[in-house]
Order: C-alpha cells, then sequence, then structure tokens
C-alpha cells in the first residue's frame, strides 16, 4: 500500500488531522464516507490509505479479493471548495502511474454530481457506471420522525406499538457507556453471523463501532441511547456531513422490540440540529435484506456513487 500513497490512518498528527479536516469540510461531497470519522473507523478493515498529491487528498482502500488485489480511489478532495481541471488531472495520473507500477488496475468511485469534473478532465476518456450498491440512501428528516404517509404506515403501526407496550429512556452515549454499546453490538453481531451472506460486514462494522466510540470526546457526534427495562437495547451514532444534512453512521437494536428500531431512528433525528433537513443513511453494500430494509423507508433520493474506469 505504501507504494501507492505514503500514508496510513493510523498514529495521525494533530496537524495531519487539521490538515485533513479542511479537505474534507472543503466541499459537498454529498457522500456518507467523506469523513474523517468514516476513514477512521473504518482503517482496520479496508486497509485505507492517504497522500495529498498537486493539491488534493486522495485516498483509498485496499482489499484482496478472489480475483487479486483490488484498490478503489475515492474523488480527490480539495481544500478551497473548488478543482482546478488541470491540477486534478496531474493529479489523477500521478495517482494512475502509481497504481500501475504497483500492479493494480486504477478504479475510482465518485459521487455522481462530481463526475462532470472528471469528464471535463479526461473528455472521451473515461467509462463509469453508476453503483448501486454503494449509493447511498437520503432521507427527510421530518418523514423519519413522523412516519407520516401510506407508504410508512406499517412502519408507524411498528413504531405505535413499541410506544404503547414500553416505557424507555432515550439519553446521549457517553464514554462511561462505551462497554454497554459495544455489548449489545456484540449481541447483535453474534445473532447476524447465523447469515453467512452478513458475517464478513457485521465483523468490520463491530470493529468500526468501537472505534468511533474511542472517539465520542474528540469528535462532533449525534448520539442516541434507548434503555427498556433499564437495560441498553439500541443505539444510533451519525454525524454532520453537509450544512443541511446529517448522516447516521450506525444504528443497532434487539429485534426482541417490535418498533425499537423505529423508536431508535425516531429519537436520532429529534435530536438533530434544527436546520438539518436531511438524513443519510449510507449504502447497502448489496445486501438484500439491508436494501430491502431501506428501500421501505421510502428514501427522498438516491446520492449516487459511479464506479469510473479510463479508457486511455
Amino acid at each position: 500500500m505504501s507504494a501507492i500513497f505514503a500514508r496510513s490512518f493510523d498514529d495521525i498528527t494533530a496537524a495531519e488531522r487539521e490538515l485533513m479536516d479542511a479537505f474534507f469540510k472543503g466541499y459537498d461531497y454529498q457522500g456518507c464516507g467523506y469523513t474523517f470519522l468514516n476513514y477512521y473507523a473504518w482503517r482496520g478493515s479496508y486497509n485505507l490509505a492517504w497522500e495529498v498529491i498537486d493539491g488534493y487528498l486522495c485516498a483509498l482502500t485496499l482489499m484482496e479479493e478472489e480475483e487479486g488485489t483490488l484498490a478503489l480511489m475515492s474523488m480527490p478532495m480539495t481544500k478551497d471548495g473548488s478543482y482546478d481541471i488541470g491540477r486534478l488531472r496531474d493529479c489523477l495520473n500521478e495517482c494512475r502511474r502509481r497504481f500501475r507500477e504497483a500492479g493494480i488496475a486504477f478504479a475510482i468511485t465518485v459521487p455522481a454530481h462530481m463526475m462532470h469534473l472528471l469528464e471535463e478532465a479526461f473528455p472521451g476518456e473515461l467509462q463509469a457506471e453508476v453503483s448501486r450498491d454503494y449509493s447511498d440512501y437520503v432521507y427527510l428528516k421530518e418523514k423519519l420522525v413522523d412516519l407520516s404517509g401510506r407508504a410508512l404506515h406499517k412502519k408507524k403501526n411498528h413504531l405505535n406499538y413499541f410506544l404503547c407496550t414500553y416505557e424507555y429512556e432515550a439519553r446521549p452515549i457517553t464514554p462511561a457507556m462505551r462497554d454497554e454499546v459495544l455489548a449489545l453490538a456484540d449481541e447483535i453481531k453474534r445473532v447476524k453471523e447465523l447469515d453467512p451472506e452478513e458475517t464478513e460486514s457485521i465483523d468490520s462494522e463491530y470493529e468500526a463501532i468501537a472505534e468511533t466510540l474511542a472517539l465520542l470526546e474528540q469528535e462532533k457526534l449525534y448520539t442516541v441511547a434507548v434503555y427498556v427495562k433499564g437495560k441498553l437495547e439500541a443505539f444510533a451514532i451519525g454525524e454532520r456531513l453537509s450544512d443541511n444534512t446529517a448522516v447516521e453512521h450506525f444504528e443497532k437494536a434487539n429485534d426482541a422490540y417490535r418498533g425499537l428500531y423505529q423508536l431508535v431512528l425516531r429519537e436520532f433525528c429529534e435530536r438533530l440540529p434544527e436546520e438539518v433537513l436531511f438524513v443519510n443513511r449510507e449504502e447497502d453494500m448489496g445486501l438484500l435484506n439491508l436494501r430491502q430494509a431501506k428501500e421501505a423507508l421510502k428514501p427522498d433520493h438516491m446520492m449516487e456513487t459511479c464506479y469510473v474506469t479510463f479508457t486511455a
């Protein structure tokens, strides 16, 4: 990996963190993955690396697939909120050279609303397709709170059942609650490990939750924990993505309580700042059960992600 980008997300210095914050906050990328927390929390599972090249922050993930090594690069990130097409071309050509020398095919994932920048930089040299598996589901916050409308009637019934059946307490997650949250995440993980399709992804998710909880005191996070009968049974964790959008990175609940998933989502959304109008609930990664659950909540729109390769 170091043959491509020089730095990992381990042992980030204070100066590097400050530098990276400028890039992550420099542009409205809209994708759920374009936050420092996302890269840091998942660094162990996806061998993430980064480097500033020609003024842009470049990051990649390196994975071992059945066909060999797969590396995917994110859209280079800007610090000043703008893109110089010439510099962007130079940056990506340098990245392509490094991938080529490492013997890895070059591919990049790009938010669809940023594709025009690549097309300007490489006219007639790209092949792009929308990746359904890695496009984000974006919802109106008020819809997730009210569950109003005919299409969400079943979800509202689940929520009402919980509210009529159980007493609960909801409060923000604190560092002192870290072990409780991890214990619940582990309980849910062990149940889901019975499904071979989900085993690898939930192991990685558990590690990412643990990494995120370690940053509770340093990061500006939106969190909620739900207690039923005095025991933690659900939680949600997210952060600000843009001026009017928050991202919910993690949401876990005990399936034994009907309506608890709807309840913890409502509690999470109700605690978001008033100016946050949308909630990005990330992608489904091609997992059928996750796709059905996300579609059932009727997203306002999809934040489409394109998978891009170069033809020249």
